[in-house]
């Protein structure tokens, strides 16, 4: 029995022992590599213990780009402690406070409470207290807020509610109720996954709404990366009128995905694309023409809004076509459509009468509807064909200028339509 005992004893104290040594390693390993991005974790002063460690550090934000040299660093001031009794929550329990360097922690402080499962997954709870702060005539005051956020591997899961926000400038005032944000990424690494922020209500002068909802979402599908956007409003006070039910969903779709990652990586390592070298700046150009050559949509596929005595129902979609050729073509591939609905009392009878005998606008019951499409050089407008006129003629002249771009080296003209003044 009591070797039994020495062994459960053994088999407590490893636990602690082992979590202790972990956090150590980890804090001093983000200590050694700090320097290889803008955030900086250096000043470090661990204290070890077998049931539990604190410490202290400083905490920088300094951006990487050359241009940015001379500006000072953001700089926060952290303090941690860490359990490493393991209990039924997790394996661990921890808190920390971050707040800017010079500040009281109580005055301006970020604080967090939380654990780590047994499984790795990290959760805590989060909170700021009120905050004002600005730059000459523009001021900013967010009210007490609070969140939680869960960190599984590379999924990320952060949650935030704030009561009042107000942006004042010298001429305009921005009032914000009710602020609620949830970011879900599935890759932190690759940045995919949903983004919601939900307002209760808003005013800024004459225009105020109630009940905003913005949806964003970034997703990857068979080799293509497609961004949606969702907007809806439940009541809006705009220029004299009292919308509602104001919806627009919006969207890129398609987009060759390892195009776009790669603009991704040129933009973040070189600080945009204004100071390229010669090597990076050639392969942006490669990217970008393989990204327009592998065809993508873009689109508004719902907007709508009602008032008291009228709606207006839109759509618009451009599409670019894929391009074996391996170069910008959009006169062959560029094609479009669209139609809006206008029904009630938006317009008066005279108007309406006008729009008919245009020929461009179709009655439907209660109001009017515009559509068209264009491809291949074919415009139909309220399903009758019409004459593209230099729609054709205008594609290639650009096509031959965004080809002159992303191909410089490349000096031989050419000729994608049957353009005028192109003929000998």
């Amino acid at each position: 029995m009591a070797l039994l005992g020495v062994l459960l004893a053994a088999g407590a104290l490893a636990i602690p022992w082992y979590s202790a040594h972990q956090y150590e390693t980890q804090i001093l390993a983000w200590a050694a590599r700090s320097e290889q991005g803008p955030w900086r974790l250096h000043k470090v002063s661990h204290q070890a213990g077998l049931f539990s460690s604190g410490g202290t550090a400083e905490l920088q934000w300094r951006s990487v780009c050359p241009q940015d040299a001379d500006q000072e660093p953001l700089s926060f001031a952290l303090a941690y402690r860490i359990s490493h009794l393991p209990s039924r929550g997790g394996l661990s329990q921890f808190s920390w406070t971050l707040f800017p360097k010079g500040a009281a922690a109580e005055a301006a402080g970020l604080t967090a409470g939380g654990t780590v499962g047994y499984d790795g997954v990290l959760q805590a709870d989060m909170a700021l207290p009120a905050l004002t702060f600005g730059v000459s005539s523009q001021n900013i005051k967010l009210a007490a807020s609070k969140g939680r956020v869960r960190l599984d591997g590379n999924a990320l899961h952060l949650q935030w509610n704030v009561a009042d926000i107000a942006y004042t400038t010298r001429d305009s005032l921005l009032d914000l109720h009710g602020a609620r944000m949830v970011l879900a990424l599935n890759d932190l690494q690759r940045t995919s996954g949903n983004l919601a922020l939900d307002l209760d209500a808003a005013t800024a002068g004459a225009t105020s709404l109630q009940g905003l909802s913005l949806r964003t979402e970034v997703g990857e599908l068979a080799g293509g990366l497609n961004y949606k956007q969702g907007l809806a409003v439940r009541q809006m006070e705009w220029m004299g009128r009292t919308l509602s039910d104001v919806v627009l969903e919006a969207g890129v779709t398609g987009v060759h995905a390892k195009s776009a990652q790669t603009l991704a990586v040129l933009f973040k390592d070189q600080c945009g694309f204004a100071a390229l070298d010669p090597e990076k700046s050639a392969l942006a150009r490669q990217t970008i023409s393989a990204l327009l050559s592998a065809g993508l949509k873009i689109g508004i596929s719902k907007f709508k809004a009602r008032d008291a005595d009228s709606s207006v129902d839109a759509r618009l979609e451009l599409e670019l076509l894929p391009n074996a050729h391996g170069e910008v073509a959009l006169v062959r591939q560029l094609q479009s459509s669209g139609e809006i609905v206008v029904k009630g009392g938006m317009l008066t009878p005279e108007q309406v009468q006008r729009a008919i005998q245009s020929g461009y606008v179709q009655e439907v019951p209660g109001g009017l509807k515009m559509g068209y499409r264009y491809s291949a050089g074919v415009l139909t407008v309220a399903d009758q064909p019409r004459d593209a006129g230099v729609v054709p003629l205008v594609l290639a002249r650009f096509d031959q200028a965004v080809n002159d771009l992303l191909a410089p080296e490349s000096k031989d003209p050419r000729v994608l339509v049957d353009d005028p003044a192109t003929r000998p």
